[in-house]
């Protein structure tokens, strides 16, 4: 989506004015996470009975109509105010800190229930993970943040279907552990007010913005709490993915957190790139790593697939460690880096069968992800290819 603010120094973008300051505090996560076979799936009118199963999906009658609603949406800003900005900007994570290389070491000696796809056996895979904010340009102003990891030579066909053999596994993730909104018949409202506010004349985006910073709706109150966080660097806060994700027969959610022993301090910045900068002085100095945990669904009633906004008990079910995320020691802030993070696309959906996005968000993120990237691309004249590990990865 188009966020027309202050011009960050790593985006190379003309942002025009135009947003109103109180949705500068509200927006950063709108489109965090939305855009961004199935498992025994449900279709029908009536809600979830106490019969659903572990990883079982529940597909509200109408849901096809509403997903094509919000792509149209989406389509309409994209076409209304993303493309006025050079280069057009991806439609949520607008500003990254830092496209780095990375390792993904996954463990040996896994429980059982946990060895499947990616975790099936002891493995190291070279990764790319570009970490950015949710929607604001200035790191000092309050926002949600991503962590967007792409795994490179993972063999087996993949479920998005405009890029069935691409090598590559996705895990896209904020620092929250829920999302904002439940489902899509709820979701439409909301797209709705981002639409005004970023194509609408001065006055209705005073009003839209002033809706979200007051209205008691929950979907407001989460973007609200979700989208004020200050951390001092992308390297030391945890990330979730919100939704989950199939396993085997049943489901996960998986989490990145951050190994905090021995760090060094972030330097002290007053500057609106102090995130890129915190990233810069650590990874000059040693490597950052994370641990890369997984949590399975038990419960499917208590631990839902299909509302996002539901956090799932840690107690019935515990995060467990599968694999370590290792980013060496590096330089990444040349144009050349930079500029190939800008063209990377990250989407839920490059994932293997063993692992496909479940419930009714990823659904729609299946459909606008694909959307909007092929436009942005066509766009600004860049071909889409996913990276491999055989090839020169700087190539867009």
């Amino acid at each position: 989506m188009a966020n027309p603010l202050r011009q960050s120094s790593t985006t190379m973008m003309k942002h025009p004015d135009g947003w109103s300051e109180g949705w500068k505090c509200l927006s950063p996560v709108i489109l965090a996470v939305v855009l961004t076979g199935c498992i025994n799936t449900k279709y029908s009118m009536e809600p979830p009975s106490a019969k659903l199963r572990l990883g079982e999906e529940f597909i509200p009658a109408g849901e096809e109509a509403q997903i094509d609603q919000i792509v149209e949406i989406h389509r309409h800003v994209q076409e209304q105010a993303d493309r006025k900005l050079s280069p057009v900007p991806r439609g949520q994570h607008q500003k990254q800190h830092g496209c780095v290389e990375a390792e993904f070491v996954v463990e040996s000696n896994l429980p059982q229930p946990l060895r499947h796809g990616l975790f099936r056996e002891p493995r190291t895979y070279r990764a790319l993970i570009r970490f950015s904010n949710g929607r604001a340009w200035d790191d000092r102003k309050p926002d949600a943040h991503g962590m967007a990891i792409k795994l490179l030579d993972v063999e087996g066909a993949k479920v998005f279907a405009t890029d069935p053999e691409a090598q590559t596994q996705d895990f896209v993730m904020i620092d929250s552990p829920v999302f904002f909104v439940k489902n899509n018949a709820d979701y439409i409202p909301l797209m709705k007010d981002f639409s005004r506010l970023a194509t609408g004349n001065i006055l209705t985006k005073i009003l839209t913005g002033v809706k979200g910073l007051v209205s008691p709706d929950y979907r407001f109150a989460l973007l609200r709490e979700i989208g004020s966080k200050r951390p001092d660097s992308p390297l030391a806060i945890q990330y979730w993915s919100t939704t989950p994700s199939k396993l085997d027969l049943g489901a996960m959610k998986f989490s990145a957190r951050p190994a905090l022993d021995g760090i060094p301090d972030p330097p002290p910045a007053n500057s609106k790139d102090k995130l890129r900068l915190a990233m810069s002085a650590h990874l000059k100095e040693r490597e950052a790593r994370f641990d890369f945990l997984v949590q399975i669904q038990t419960d499917p009633l208590a631990m839902p697939v299909e509302d996002p906004t539901v956090p799932w008990d840690e107690t019935a079910s515990p995060y467990v460690k599968v694999a370590t995320i290792r980013i060496p020691i590096q330089s990444f802030e040349s144009d050349e880096q930079m500029q190939f993070g800008e063209n990377l696309s990250f989407t839920p959906w490059h994932a293997l069968a063993e692992h496909r996005p479940l419930g009714g968000i990823n659904r729609a993120r299946k459909k606008v992800y694909e959307a909007i990237s092929a436009r942005r691309h066509e766009l600004n004249g860049v071909s889409h290819r996913e990276p491999t590990a055989g090839r020169n990865e700087k190539e867009p």
